[in-house]
């Protein structure tokens, strides 16, 4: 009887082991039909190309087409002439086969294809692209094939460079062949692989051939002969394109993605080395796995986290001896499936082990554990500080940071009074009192520690309800109020604050107000004086060679001048005057006087601010200018700083006075230039410039041999406005370029014009060196026009040569270059005129009239005549006298020795037509 039970028992094992078996079966099958298994075994098989390395064979280099080659030579698709060179080249550095993964299937010029097929027939061993793709737009519909033209297929063989790509979209096969036009052509990585079986089917790619050991060399390092010696030596080159842009890219398992060249390289190191890779030994795999399933499945071995350590170490066995079968043959084993069936063992296992209520049970369990783990490390490790206090005043709770924030490493169990703020503990005890439902309010708390430092806390408290035993009956239960202390040190935050306040109304280097706050103390003031007999007078002071100090100082030197310009403004002259830093060298102030009373601050001003500064050894002195205005008190902060700044701005253009006070008929000049500035930059579209010309002349017999070209602007509102008032205005926007190179193309056009070969001389901005390419200006206007250069005389002022930043040597020979000669203006005038003849390519010397006088008798007039007269002739330069005017002044400076002259003797600047007419006349 006995017996029979155990027998009965027995079958009933086994019976519901064959039925859980079955089960996994069915569903490892319906997985398969979803692609699930397949998807997982690629999965796995880049995994284990990955744990290969096997090195290559060292028979095939790849010619890249890469970015560098393409950013040498400049241009896609490359001449066909550059593919002979190419292919002369590797045929005289002894390759064995040369392909040509490119695409070859349209004609180029006829002159480059019959050097590329020549140098095809030449090497004997070449082979071309030839594959199949789906037709465009245009072509409707199927497929169209793309072969060399027939010129090359006379001389190349043909080989299939496509690659089959699978559903995962990646490239885990070549091609052994494929049928082209009816016949059937090997592809290139059988070619280069030395495979002699049938042309037809594919092999799989081992992608555990190091990648990095293919010999790998740029095109345009073949083409330079810069490869090194011997690397194409009986060697398989093929040559295709790397660059991105040519989008001959690929994704494959292990690499990502790799150009089409590289594939068919791998393609060809698989077959050279006996590795076409091949798909076998899914069944086995699967059936060790059912029998170890079953086999625990009928054991009487207890615990299911036994049972399941040993499917997790078949497994893993699994693999290791997949990975052992890769390494030595070109099998790829796919396992995906019996790994399945071995999940899904475990899984049948737990739930016939445990029960399924009880494996929710544990599942419950092992929830509720992780998630009040989860939520102790969130608490303890909270940004905020959290701390939580009972009824009775202690606290039961404290994350780390509230350890930190309050210095104390033992606060849970400690009464709250002895280890938190008082004004802490009586807010969470206040809300502890109240059963009702208040909101939560922050507060900002101002903390002093232990160390002194000060710190400001944010804290907002919330009363919460916590369920607790009264005694070990389940049902014996009560809940208990708790208070929440939620705090952040908010210090930072606070100070930033501070400093960003701070920083809205003073400027951080010198302590005084800023822009902003200097307007708000402007308006206070202004409020104070109105109805009062007092005045407000602001007043801004520039250091006007700051930018000097700086330059020759540094930076440093300059912080710490403004610094010290600040403490004598605070310590001898904050009485009654409220001080601002404006900019980096202006500084304002603004004080309430008496009428007529404001230039006395401005004198003390000067004497305080404009001595010397002694600033680490070096003794700075330093040159200031005034602009101020005076006020009854009905102007605004802004009006008030705008009128002194334009004081300030006129007095720094004019160095006869230091101190400006705005007038009212400032605003007249100060509208009419802003006019001036906007309707400056319409005047050439609005055809209001225009050219005049005055002569230039032969002392001896009054002849005319050249011109001074002149710009003149004749508003259509306005009227003439003087060169002296708008060429300033245009240098200081920059507008001079414009106006300059209009007026070299139009003078030279215009000179064109007249009867007789004139020199022309234009006078030159140092802003059109500086900010314009004036250099590229002459040259285009030259060839535009087709003036003849060698009658070009650019004059230059001597201020050009303040700025020394300029190349002003170089452009001026550039401009030699062309033919152009140069004349020095208003010599004499200047800084050290003498320095600039022998340095620069000067032609010709401009005498300023201020030295023709009315009668020229005076020694000290002659004296300077004469002696530029002689210094010209040693430099092998001429002079022009400016500025004659009578016939006396003419014949005197005549006998002196000059020889050419310029005045109103002459003629006064005229029109093209007038000075044509005058040409005329004299001839």
């Amino acid at each position: 009887m006995g017996v029979l039970i155990g027998s009965s028992e027995q079958r009933k094992r086994i019976a519901s082991a064959v039925l859980i078996v079955v089960g996994v079966i069915a569903a490892v099958a319906v997985l398969r039909t979803v692609a699930l298994t397949t998807a997982f075994d690629r999965f796995l098989w880049e995994f284990r190309f990955h744990t290969i390395e096997r090195p290559v064979s060292g028979d095939i280099v790849v010619v890249d087409i890469d970015a560098r080659s393409l950013n040498e030579l400049g241009v896609w698709p490359l001449p066909r002439r550059l593919y002979a060179d190419l292919t002369d080249h590797l045929a005289e550095a002894g390759a064995r086969d040369i392909v040509f993964d490119i695409d070859f299937s349209s004609a180029s010029n006829p002159e480059d294809d019959t050097l590329f097929a020549a140098a095809i027939e030449r090497a004997g061993n070449v082979s071309l692209a030839v594959f199949r793709q789906a037709a465009s737009a245009e072509q409707h519909a199927g497929e169209v094939v793309n072969q060399p033209i027939e010129q090359f297929l006379n001389v190349a063989w043909p080989v299939v460079v496509m690659v089959p790509m699978e559903t995962d979209s990646r490239i885990w096969r070549n091609l052994y062949g494929f049928e082209i036009n009816g016949n059937s052509e090997i592809s290139a990585a059988a070619l280069l692989g030395e495979y002699t079986g049938d042309a037809a089917g594919s092999f799989g790619i081992d992608y555990s051939i190091s990648l990095e050991q293919i010999e790998r060399v740029s095109l345009v390092d073949v083409l330079n002969k810069s490869a090194a010696p011997g690397l194409f030596l009986d060697k398989k080159v093929i040559v295709g394109a790397s660059a991105q842009e040519l989008r001959d890219l690929f994704p494959v398992p292990v690499y990502d993605v790799l150009p089409g060249s590289v594939i068919q390289a791998l393609g060809a190191e698989t077959l050279l080395q006996n590795r076409a890779m091949e798909v076998r030994g899914e069944g086995i795999a699967v059936l060790w796995a059912l029998l170890v399933f079953f086999a625990l499945l009928l054991t009487k071995i207890e615990g299911w986290s036994l049972k399941i350590s040993i499917l997790a170490l078949c497994a893993i066995m699994f693999e290791i001896g997949a990975i052992a079968i890769q390494k030595s043959a070109p099998v790829l084993v796919p396992t995906a499936s019996s790994h399945l069936i071995l999940l899904l063992a475990a899984a049948s296992i737990v739930l016939r082990e445990l029960g399924f209520h009880k494996f929710l049970s544990h599942i419950a369990n092992v929830r509720r554990r992780n998630s009040e783990r989860m939520l102790g490390l969130v608490f303890d490790d909270s940004f905020d500080a959290i701390v939580v206090l009972q009824n009775d005043g202690r606290v039961s709770a404290a994350s780390q940071m509230a350890r930190s924030l309050f210095q104390s490493d033992a606060l849970v169990g400690k009464p709250a009074r002895n280890v938190l703020p008082l004004e802490l503990v009586e807010e969470a005890l206040s809300v502890l009192a109240d059963p009702g439902n208040r909101q939560p309010v922050a507060k900002i708390l101002d903390m002093r520690l232990d160390d002194g430092r000060r710190r400001f806390i944010e804290y907002v408290v919330t009363r919460s309800e916590r369920t607790v035993a009264k005694s070990k009956k389940l049902r014996d239960m009560e809940i208990e109020a708790v208070a929440c202390l939620t705090c952040r040190d908010v210090t930072e935050e606070k100070e930033s604050a501070e400093r960003l306040a701070y920083l809205a109304r003073f400027d951080p280097s010198t302590g005084l107000f800023n822009r902003n706050g200097f307007e708000e103390e402007v308006a206070a003031t202004l409020k104070l004086a109105r109805g009062t007999a007092q005045e407000v007078c602001l007043v801004q002071f520039a250091i006007a060679n700051f930018d000097q100090i700086v330059a020759s100082l540094g930076f440093s030197y300059g912080d710490q001048l403004r610094e010290t310009v600040a403490m004598r403004l605070k310590s001898h002259l904050s009485a009654r005057t409220t001080w601002a830093a404006i900019t980096a060298d202006v500084f304002a102030g603004v004080f309430r006087c008496e009428p007529d009373q404001d230039l006395a601050l401005i004198e003390s001003l000067q004497e305080v601010i404009g001595e010397d500064y002694k600033i680490e050894g070096a003794r700075i002195s330093v040159q200031l200018k005034f602009g101020y205005i005076v006020s009854s008190g009905d102007m605004t902060p802004e009006h008030l700083l705008k009128k002194s700044g334009n004081a300030l701005a006129k007095v720094r253009r004019n160095n006869r006075s230091p101190v400006l006070r705005f007038l009212p008929e400032m605003d007249a000049a100060l509208q009419r230039r802003r006019q001036l500035e906007t309707e400056l930059f319409k005047a050439i579209v609005r055809d209001e410039l225009h050219m005049v010309y005055q002569p230039l002349t032969n002392l001896a017999d009054r002849s005319i041999f050249g011109v001074e070209a002149l710009l003149r602007w004749d508003h259509r509102e306005l009227g003439p406005i003087s060169p002296a008032e708008f060429v300033p205005i245009a240098e200081e926007n920059g507008y001079i370029v414009e106006l300059g190179a209009w007026a070299l193309n139009r003078g030279m056009k215009e000179a064109l014009t007249w009867s007789s070969h004139l020199r022309l001389s234009i006078n030159v901005s140092a802003i059109q060196f500086s900010r314009g390419n004036l250099v590229a200006t002459v040259g285009e206007a030259l060839q535009r026009t087709g003036f003849p250069s060698d009658l070009l005389d650019l004059e230059i002022t001597e201020s050009l040569f303040i700025d020394e930043t300029l190349d002003l040597k170089f452009a001026m020979e550039e401009m030699r270059a062309f033919g152009c000669s140069f004349s020095l203006d208003d010599f004499g005038t200047g800084y050290s005129s003498l320095g600039y003849l022998p340095k620069y390519p000067f032609s010709k010397i401009k005498l300023d009239k201020t030295f023709v006088r009315q009668s020229i008798a005076s020694k000290q007039d002659i004296s300077v005549i004469e002696a530029v007269l002689h210094m010209a002739r040693g430099y092998g330069m001429s002079v022009i006298v400016e500025g004659i005017e009578t016939g006396e002044q003419a014949e005197r400076l005549r006998e002196l020795g000059c020889k050419y002259g310029q005045g109103y003797l002459f003629g006064r600047p005229m029109s093209s037509a007038n000075l044509q007419s005058t040409l005329l006349n004299a001839a």
